[in-house]
């Protein structure tokens, strides 16, 4: 979650409430699932066990007195029969027992009460021979159908013995309905009781987690307030005062409009705060935030960044705006303050820098901004914009100049890639390298910042060698690692004017083993146009070592379409510019129309650049774009971040084709 944009903590607790509810239920549930089966495996053994005592009873009270080893030594005869029928019939053929049947050791029916089985061997016969060798009772449970009817049967197994040996075995058969009813019988009850347990346990919970979840969603709701805003004025702090910056920035460059970034900081707090103490000075702090924020439209952002700095971010129209602005800030800070007994008067400095006017970074505009607060309390004028004839960091970018350098021997200057992707499939096809400073005291540098200064040091050339040389180096680690991709590299115009530097890059590829045809470098118009004749040249000899060249930034330069035609172009990119227009100009659309249809009839890839919603990436599809480049289709990442989503790329191209296969 981007910060600044905080969720509301009724949207929060809910899904907590019911993420743990689920989790509970299912704990529950499972939990009462395994105490009903225990509980009815319980009460089953229990029933089964009271069936197994009445058979042993009947084994050993009634069959080892009446039966003879005869009886299981083959079928019996007529008349033993008849006498057997008698004695199961009065004596076994109770208690629900609707079958009984004899086995003899080899497992025959030698007498059943069903007369068609005597003499037969049936499906029981060897459960009954187990039996008889381990001389042990069993049970068992089985479903056979009677007449196209279903039924359950409990079949108790018991061997005879006469003497130390079993003579036989002894087979009951019972309708195991009854016993199912008592089953029934006894565990509903039992399992009524543990569900209302469970449910009354469950619904005990329930409040108390909602309880919970709340009070632990306004906690977090806090700690996330406090994390991005002052905690003595409830303003924005740094952290979302640089986040609403970048947004503001991004729906400047949407809508092709304006910003501003202003700074502000008190006239003489530090006496103010000496004198009066700190309790006062927190108490004038509160009270110039509220008169900020009463000066500013809803649609503004006012932050204090420490002491007795602020910021304001604003969406403006020009000059005319800020300076709006800073006098209606102005006009609510006239007024005094009461700060206990005492009525002060509080003066401010304000200084301003636009977007794009003065920079086109977070970075750069507020340090412009700052630079006009400082001439602002300089000339005592309360107000100035940034200009920079009177910008008095001079100082630190010499300093900057004196380390580029270095920067450029030590490794400090490193590369990022932006991936370049198909629009309709989302596969990296190539990358932009980008130079990024690692400086040691300021961290990432972006080239917006460093480029003016190395213009200045006169370094343009090595900066390009280091960028170019990187870029190829890491293009030939992809290869080898089995996903090549082309990387394009940004060359400025000494280097296409510059006759050497076809043979520059040829020993560069060769040093690291890239194919030419991986590597495009990307051009601008204005540089083919200040040296026609050398850069076409230049141009020329690149295409013959296999360089891939790229028109960048296509359309808002000058050149003409008979001096394109006649170099050896391989791509256009369509300015960022044109692309963002697309969603809110019928002109913008019709622009990359154009250059697409340009660049199919001149047998051109065309690359949209500056792809940031799914809205304008949809629209490219629609009019056949194939290649685009963007925040929403990658930002520029380091070279193992790009590594990874290449390996899943290729990840996936694998498993489609086994798929397929």
């Amino acid at each position: 979650m981007l910060p600044g944009r905080r969720r509301d903590a009724r949207t929060r607790n809910p899904s907590l409430v019911l993420r743990f509810t689920l989790f509970t239920a299912v704990g529950l549930t499972v939990a009462s699932v395994a105490i009903f089966l225990v509980v009815r495996g319980f009460v089953s053994g229990h029933a089964e066990d009271a069936v197994e005592r009445n058979t042993r009873f009947v084994a050993a009270a009634v069959l080892s007195r009446q039966l003879t080893p005869s009886d299981f030594e083959g079928s019996v005869s007529a008349q033993r029969r008849r006498q057997l029928d008698r004695i199961f019939g009065q004596q076994v053929l109770v208690d629900d027992v609707d079958q009984a049947t004899l086995y003899g050791r080899n497992g025959v029916v030698s007498y059943s009460t069903d007369a068609t089985l005597i003499g037969q061997r049936t499906r029981d016969s060897d459960a009954a021979l187990a039996a008889l060798s381990g001389a042990l009772i069993k049970t068992v449970v089985e479903h056979e159908r009677i007449d196209d009817a279903r039924r359950t049967v409990l079949k108790q197994i018991v061997p005879i013995s006469f003497g130390e040996r079993p003579a036989g075995t002894f087979v009951s058969s019972r309708d195991y309905a009854p016993i199912a009813r008592s089953i029934r019988a006894t565990f509903v009850p039992i399992a009524a009781v543990l569900e209302i347990l469970v449910l009354a346990l469950f619904a005990s919970f329930f409040p108390v987690l909602r309880r919970a979840t709340r009070q632990m969603g306004y906690h977090i709701d806090e700690i996330e307030h406090l994390a991005l805003h002052d905690s003595l004025t409830g303003l924005p702090n740094r952290v979302l005062f640089r986040d609403r910056i970048d947004q503001v920035l991004a729906d400047a460059r949407r809508s092709d409009g304006r910003a501003a970034v202003m700074l502000l900081d008190l006239d003489g707090f530090k006496e103010i705060n000496d004198v009066l103490g700190h309790a006062n000075g927190d108490e004038l702090l509160r009270g110039v935030s509220t008169r900020l924020r009463r000066s500013l439209r809803e649609t503004d952002t006012v932050a204090r960044l420490g002491g007795d700095e602020f910021g304001i971010v604003l969406r403006v129209n020009g000059v005319d705006d800020v300076l709006e602005a800073a006098d209606r800030i102005h006009g609510a800070l006239d007024e005094p303050f009461r700060i206990g007994d005492l009525s002060l008067d509080v003066g401010a400095s304000i200084g301003g820098a636009l977007f794009p006017d003065d920079a086109v970074d977070p970075e750069t505009l507020v340090r412009f901004a700052d630079v006009a607060m400082y001439a602002a309390k300089r000339r005592r004028s309360r107000v100035e914009l940034y200009d920079p004839a009177e910008d008095d960091s001079s100082r630190e970018a010499l300093a900057l100049g004196g380390e580029i350098r270095q920067a450029l021997e030590d490794g400090s200057i490193v590369v990022h890639f932006q991936p370049k992707v198909e629009v309709a499939s989302g596969r990296i096809v190539g990358a932009e390298a980008l130079a990024r400073w690692n400086h040691p005291q300021r961290g990432i540098v972006l080239p917006a910042a460093f480029l003016p200064v190395v213009e200045k040091a006169g370094v343009m050339r090595l900066l390009t060698d280091r960028v170019l040389r990187l870029a190829v180096e890491q293009a030939a680690t992809w290869r080898a690692a089995g996903t090549p991709i082309e990387v394009a590299v940004n060359i400025d115009v000494r280097a296409l004017l510059d006759s050497t530097f076809p043979a520059a890059v040829e020993a560069i590829l060769g040093q690291a083993g890239l194919p030419a045809e991986l590597l495009t470098l990307e051009i601008t118009e204005t540089s083919l146009m200040a040296d026609p004749t050398r850069s076409r040249h230049v141009a020329h000899e690149l295409a013959a070592i296999g360089v891939r060249l790229s028109i960048d930034d296509f359309g808002t330069g000058y050149s003409s379409l008979g001096h394109l035609t006649a170099l050896p172009l391989s791509e256009l990119k369509i300015d960022r510019s044109f692309v963002s227009r697309m969603t809110e100009s019928p002109t913008g659309m019709t622009i990359v129309r154009t250059i697409l249809d340009l660049g199919a009839n001149l047998d051109l890839a065309v690359v949209a650049e500056g792809i940031e919603s799914g809205l304008t990436r949809r629209l490219l599809l629609d009019l056949g774009c194939t290649l685009a480049q963007g925040y929403e289709l990658g930002r520029p990442v380091p070279a193992e971040a790009l590594t990874e989503a290449l390996q899943r790329d290729r990840a996936g191209e694998e498993a489609v084709r086994r798929a397929a296969a």
